[in-house]
């Protein structure tokens, strides 16, 4: 390892950017005599859903704040759409985007683990290539930043003395109950969905029963373990970063900042950096079919249906959702996948890769030519956008 080494002065100050905020904490003013820039690395969990996050706050730290970017991801070759998203991100050529090895971890959890839980034995297996990649960076790090998934990848920040910091791109009422997720382990008896009272979040609105984060439907369940494991974890580092604003959820920022509720077990800053969104591009613009269709409709009158990046139905479940779709009479949108004979997380490594099948073999007979019939009767229009 032959890093230069430079004296970092820590400003903690907030810097604004068009429609991104940064805490001064992770602009670190350097003084050297190279004239180089801060080095930031970040870790994306495997995923499209953390991936995508984690690569839109490094374009904008090097774009915004003029910060040497390295995001390390963990390789899939599984899943064509997560390639082609990280080869788009290469071509822009805005961070150094470095691909860790894969690892196996058939020994580590079963094979019907949950995803949460294969995720969570993924970046736990991967420590080593990141201390290895990082330890063969030619500049020390002036931070590494992780997502909810790569927590536990803040010791190897510790083994080189640099500053953490965990990154949710979700809102702070979820910040708020991950933090306080092992208190509840600790005085709550029995399942959560079994309660008969909301749960209650210090500063916070309580959450009911029936809303509980999936981790939490199962005690039992490892998933479970891991997600009262992150609880513990994330204060653990230098600071938090939110994908919202100051104005959002001012009370529940304030409970997570107030040393009386929330703040005594989360004793790091909170800072709202966002909105922080992937901006669009050419080939998503208004464009085809569905956009000129949807400015069509009245407003507030459209159903989007979508299971995210990794979320499949059986066959069955397809059958089921589209006659639903279909005697309701509303308009909808659905976004569609190849049906899954797996569980509904089951595409979740292998996003983009399905198999290329006529739509018109996953519905109930003739359910495209009547949606697209009641549609040119200008009753009820339809909108379907395959993935996949």
């Amino acid at each position: 390892m032959a890093w230069h080494h430079h004296k970092y002065i820590f400003a903690p100050t907030f810097l604004f950017s068009t429609h991104f905020w940064l805490p001064g904490y992770l602009l670190l003013l350097m003084e050297n005599t190279t004239g180089s820039k801060p080095h930031v690395v970040l870790l994306a969990s495997i995923g499209m859903g953390h991936l995508i996050p984690i690569l839109e706050l490094g374009k904008r730290l090097s774009t915004h704040h003029n910060l040497d970017v390295t995001i390390f991801v963990v390789a899939s070759q599984s899943s064509a759409a997560e390639s082609q998203i990280l080869q788009s991100a290469m071509t822009e050529n805005l961070c150094e985007i470095v691909e860790l090895p894969p690892v196996n971890i058939t020994g580590l959890v079963s094979p019907d683990a949950a995803v949460f839980t294969q995720i969570c034995a993924i970046m736990r297996a991967i420590k080593p290539a990141l201390r290895s990649a990082i330890s063969g960076l030619s500049f020390r790090p002036a931070a590494l930043i992780v997502d909810l998934f790569g927590s536990e990848a803040m010791m190897v920040a510790d083994e080189f003395e640099m500053p953490k910091y965990v990154y949710i791109p979700s809102n702070a009422w979820f910040l708020a109950l991950t933090i306080y997720i092992p208190t509840l382990d600790k005085v709550v008896q029995g399942e959560y969905v079994d309660q008969k009272e909301p749960l209650k979040i210090p500063g916070c609105k309580a959450v009911r029963p029936e809303d509980v984060v999936d981790p939490m439907v199962d005690r039992a369940n490892q998933q479970y373990l891991e997600y009262v494991r992150m609880g513990m974890d994330i204060p653990k580092c230098d600071g938090i970063l939110l994908n919202i604003w100051e104005d959002l959820q001012p009370k529940t920022l304030e409970a997570l900042r107030d040393e009386e509720l929330l703040g005594q077990l989360c004793k790091v800053p909170v800072y709202p950096i966002g909105p922080l969104t992937r901006p669009l591009k050419p080939h998503d613009s208004r464009s085809g079919e569905l956009f000129p269709w949807l400015d069509k409709q009245p407003s507030d009158s459209v159903i989007y249906v979508s299971f995210g990046s990794g979320g499949t139905l059986s066959l069955e479940q397809m059958v089921e959702l589209a006659w639903g779709l279909e005697l309701s009479q509303q308009r909808f949108i659905w976004v569609v996948r190849s049906p899954s004979r797996k569980t509904g997380d089951g595409s979740y490594f292998t996003a983009g890769s399905g198999e290329a099948n006529s739509m018109a073999s996953y519905f109930p007979e003739g359910f495209l030519d009547r949606i697209r019939e009641v549609d040119s009767l200008n009753k009820v229009g339809n909108g379907l956008e395959e993935d996949g």
